[in-house]
C-alpha cells in the first residue's frame, strides 16, 4: 500500500493520509558551545530524523518536543533540513520573517534570572508542514542558541544539572516526521 485514503474520502486541498513515520527520541543531555560559536546555532548532537518519502507530491509533517534550558535570560531554537544528502540548515519557512539584525526562531524561552533561574527547565513543541518536493532523503534536526557568549543552552536538563531529587532532573526529546500524502 503506497497511500492510505481515510474512508470518508480525501477532503478537498488536503492530504490523504498518513504514508509513513520515522522518530529519533534524545534521552542524553547537550549544551551549546557559545563560548566559540556564538552567535550562530548549534545542530543539538545526535538529535536528527530522516525520512524518504515515497512521492514528491507528499508534504512532510515534523513535530519536535524539545526539552531544555538557559543558566541566564534567553535560549532560541530553529527547525533545520537537509535534502539528499546535503548539510542540514535552518528551514526559514519555520521561523519568523526577518527583520534588521533580531533572531530568526522557531521557539524561544525568556526568563528573568532570580534565585533558581539555573533551575528553570522549558518544554518547546514544534509542528510544521513542510513541501520539500522530493522522493530524496529529506533530514531534520534542532538546532540552539544562547543570547550572548557567556551562557549555555542545555537540552534534557536544567543548567545547574545538581544531583538532587528537589528541583533537577533529566528529561527526553524527540523529534517525529510523517510523511502525508498528497
Amino acid at each position: 500500500v503506497d497511500k492510505i485514503i481515510p474512508a470518508t474520502g480525501v477532503p478537498t486541498g488536503g492530504g490523504g493520509g498518513i504514508i509513513q513515520v520515522q522518530q529519533t527520541v534524545k534521552t542524553d543531555t547537550w549544551t551549546t558551545d557559545s563560548a566559540n560559536n556564538y552567535p550562530n546555532f548549534e545542530e543539538v548532537t545526535g538529535f536528527n530524523v530522516s525520512i524518504t518519502p515515497k512521492f514528491s507530491t507528499s508534504k512532510l509533517l515534523v513535530t519536535a518536543s524539545v526539552n531544555y534550558s538557559t543558566g541566564y535570560w534567553q535560549g532560541f531554537g530553529q527547525l533545520w533540513r537537509g535534502i539528499g544528502g546535503a548539510s542540514r540548515s535552518v528551514l526559514n519557512a519555520a521561523t519568523g520573517d526577518a527583520a534588521g539584525s533580531r533572531v530568526r526562531y522557531t521557539f524561544t524561552n525568556l526568563q528573568y534570572q532570580g534565585a533558581v533561574g539555573a533551575n528553570n527547565q522549558y518544554h518547546a513543541t514544534v509542528n510544521f508542514l513542510d513541501t520539500p518536493n522530493t522522493t530524496s532523503a529529506v533530514s531534520y534536526s534542532i538546532a540552539m542558541r544562547s543570547y550572548t557568549t557567556s551562557y549555555q543552552v542545555y537540552v534534557n536538563r536544567n543548567a545547574s544539572d545538581l544531583d538532587s531529587a528537589s528541583y533537577y532532573g533529566r528529561g527526553m526529546s524527540t523529534i517525529t516526521v510523517m510523511e502525508v500524502s498528497a
